[in-house]
């Protein structure tokens, strides 16, 4: 009877399944024949007991590896899609084991690309039981990562045979800016002509109502006036001061020899990463997460450690200062754009609302200084290409670049539109930006300096963690140690 080399490789990848089964220590392999062989030469009656225990006991490894690997089920649950610099990224682990014998251990190794984070664990479990535990990170720069595929690894309790598999699937997960307080910066006006609002096109009141009005039908319930009414009996809604207004273009300076001639920013670049931190929850205990969800402020979920080191990074701040001014600007009601080119050009038309601020976040999530034209360029084209309107609109420029070359970019924008030009400069020192705030004043145009290294005050200020250790007798009680 002829055997095919069809039907060994068959008969190989059954015995492997597929592959899945390894033979982690091959010398294993050979010594239950080899002392049968020395048994068979020799007289000796205890070298046969010797032979088929070691033949048993590799026969008995990989009936443990193939009854428990295909049984194991690993799950993973990642509580959120989407987190801001701050945010606690949290998933729940799930080891089940359907089969009649334990594993002795398993270990996972996740190929995630979210800096600092690492799902990498070692667990066991029993027979028909299960063992659960939870990894978290707290990221502290934004971007675009993924998380998975995980690689996954166990054998039996001598280490002769190995299972192992891959679970492909990955998930992406965006980790967008934080949001801060700007004091002290006011936002530049454009004109749209006539007496057009922020309030009347979106329909929003502003906080000044100088007068009331007989109600007229379409107007909001919540500008009823109940103090005018009670005295007149008549329904009297509130009306609003109006003030002229017009969109405003956020610009943001992405070219790389801006950022490269900064002092330090080599090393800040490198400085910022995610901070881990996992911990293991018993299979009695279920893994529970405290989500950090939107709260009053529909633009920030997050909340920073205490000493965030992105400040330290031109890039970092001043996209934090771009995402900052666009929700200011949203949440005063006024149209915002947003236009930058890292390579690419980066273009969100103005619009309003928290999904406009969603849309710009999400330019600003994985933009890097590695643009090849300089912010005065950017703009320039911008306006000759009809993507930036130059009618009726404000423009604020974020820039490090103190050499003033991008000045003659905004001085037609001021000429037409006086008071409608803003700079925010990122300076490693303020004197660095007062002979460039000199020659803004001089064409009218206001502007903000802020100092690399000097935090902002966060929309939501960071929370103290509270710490437990454990007293001697074994109450957990606050505090360090």
């Amino acid at each position: 009877m002829r055997v095919r080399a069809t039907d060994v490789r068959l008969v190989w990848r059954w015995l492997a399944l597929d592959g899945k089964i390894r033979v982690r220590r091959p010398w294993a392999l050979l010594v239950g024949p080899l002392l049968l062989l020395l048994a068979l030469a020799t007289p000796y009656r205890w070298l046969f007991f010797l032979a088929y225990g070691c033949l048993i006991l590799t026969c008995a490894a990989y009936v443990w590896v193939r009854s428990t690997g295909p049984r194991l089920r690993l799950q993973r649950r990642l509580h959120q899609q989407w987190a801001q610099v701050g945010d606690t990224l949290e998933e729940t682990w799930r080891l089940d084991n359907h089969s009649h014998l334990p594993v002795v251990w398993l270990e996972i190794d996740d190929v995630s690309t979210l800096p600092g984070y690492s799902a990498r664990r070692v667990v066991a479990a029993g027979g028909h039981d299960y063992c659960a535990w939870t990894t978290s990170a707290v990221s502290v720069r934004r971007g675009v990562y993924t998380l998975g595929p995980l690689q996954a690894r166990t054998a039996d309790p001598f280490g002769v045979f190995s299972y192992e598999w891959c679970e492909g699937s990955a998930r992406q997960i965006v980790i967008y800016p934080p949001l801060a307080h700007l004091s002290g910066v006011i936002l530049p006006w454009g004109r749209r002509g006539g007496m057009t609002r922020a309030d009347i096109l979106q329909r929003h009141a502003t906080p000044s109502a100088s007068s009331v009005r007989e109600y007229a039908p379409g107007d909001m319930l919540s500008h009823i006036h109940w103090t005018t009414v009670a005295r007149t009996n008549r329904l009297m809604v509130k009306e609003f001061d109006q003030e002229r207004a017009g969109a405003l273009w956020i610009v943001l300076d992405a070219w790389s020899g801006a950022y490269q001639a900064f002092p330090g920013s080599g090393n800040a670049a490198s400085s910022s990463s995610s901070i881990l931190r996992q911990s293991l929850v018993s299979p009695e205990t279920p893994a529970t997460a405290e989500r950090s969800a939107p709260g009053a402020a529909p633009w920030q979920s997050s909340v920073l450690p205490e000493t965030p080191r992105f400040w330290n990074d031109p890039l970092e701040l001043a996209i934090v200062v771009a995402a900052s001014l666009a929700a200011k600007a949203l949440n005063d009601g006024r149209l915002v754009g947003f236009l930058a080119d890292d390579g690419r050009q980066r273009m969100v038309s103005p619009g309003r609302g928290p999904r406009q601020l969603w849309r710009i976040l999400e330019e600003l999530a994985d933009l890097q200084a590695t643009g090849a034209l300089p912010v005065g360029d950017v703009l320039r084209r911008g306006r000759s290409s009809g993507v930036v309107d130059a009618g009726d609109t404000a423009l604020a420029v974020i820039t490090p670049a103190l050499d003033g070359a991008w000045l003659a970019a905004i001085a037609g924008w001021q000429r037409r539109r006086p008071g409608s030009t803003m700079a925010l400069l990122i300076v490693s020192s303020p004197s660095h930006a007062s002979t460039l705030e000199a020659r803004l004043a001089m064409l009218g145009a206001s502007s903000c300096a802020f100092v690399v290294g000097r935090p902002l005050s966060l929309i939501h200020p960071p929370r103290p963690q509270t710490t437990l250790r454990v007293s001697p007798l074994g109450k957990a009680i606050p505090g360090g140690g």
